[in-house]
């Protein structure tokens, strides 16, 4: 049964302009609401993460400022290299965490998602490796993002172009971007 910090984790999403049918695939604009989320949300972690939890990151396009977004929120959960990542399922299964699987060698990460409705996603938490390649890829695209207005923009335009052509299908939406981030990330 979800404790004290699931009741405070929900709260964080009051009023923060998150959260989407699983499958669908519609981009919003970008808001100031979901970077004071964040905050909230690695608050809220810190109180109760185990030791092994070495960094709370926002990744993703919403920790983007001024790029339109799928309006989740991705954290990565960064751990101690050799944690055996299944180790903090009870952690976040018990805050009202959906283990959505991974970690398992096809995977670098271990995926959870989380919602306060079914079916509707607000938030998607990557436990991983903090030594792991992944990891990097997502903290150094994040960071070209910020920094290069030009790539945020071309990053949205394509982003807002592949929505309307995969509505449904997050997975080919997902597929679609990757050249655009190998490309930034090499």
């Amino acid at each position: 049964m979800p404790g004290p910090s699931a009741s405070a984790l929900a709260e964080v999403f009051d009023g923060s302009a998150l959260g989407l049918r699983r499958g669908v695939v519609q981009i919003a604009p970008a808001s100031d609401a979901w970077a004071r989320t964040f905050e909230g949300v690695r608050a809220v972690l810190t109180t109760s993460a185990p030791a092994s939890v070495v960094a709370i990151e926002h990744i993703g396009s919403t920790s983007v400022p001024g790029l339109d977004a799928k309006p989740i929120l991705d954290i990565g959960l960064a751990v101690v290299p050799g944690t055996e990542l299944a180790t903090l399922d009870s952690w976040l299964v018990g805050l009202g965490m959906l283990l959505r699987g991974g970690g398992d060698g096809e995977r670098a990460d271990r995926m959870f998602g989380y919602e306060r409705e079914p079916g509707i996603r607000l938030m998607n938490a990557h436990v991983i490796s903090a030594d792991a390649p992944e990891l990097r890829r997502y903290l150094v695209f994040r960071d070209r993002l910020r920094a290069l207005p030009a790539d945020r923009d071309a990053y949205g335009a394509l982003k807002r172009r592949l929505a309307t052509q995969h509505p449904e299908d997050r997975l080919a939406y997902i597929a679609a971007k990757e050249s655009f981030i190998q490309a930034r990330n090499s």
